[in-house]
C-alpha cells in the first residue's frame, strides 16, 4: 500500500488523483524553464507551480 494520496486541482481545472510513497513536500524540487517540478517513484511529473490546490491523505 502506498504512504499518500493526493488530490491536486491544477489552475487550469484539471484534477488529479494518485498514490505514491513520495513526500511531495519533502521531496527534491527541480526548477527548470520557470516552473517547479517534482518527479515520483511512480514517474508522475508534477509541476507544483501550476497547483491550485492540494490535499494529501496519509494512509496508515
Amino acid at each position: 500500500m502506498k504512504k499518500y494520496k493526493y488530490y491536486l486541482t491544477f489552475k487550469g481545472g484539471h484534477d488529479l488523483v494518485f498514490e505514491t510513497d513520495t513526500d511531495l513536500r519533502k521531496a527534491k524540487k527541480d526548477k527548470i524553464n520557470g516552473g517547479t517540478f517534482v518527479v515520483t517513484e511512480n514517474q508522475y511529473t508534477i509541476n507544483i507551480s501550476q497547483l491550485k490546490s492540494i490535499k494529501v491523505k496519509i494512509q496508515k
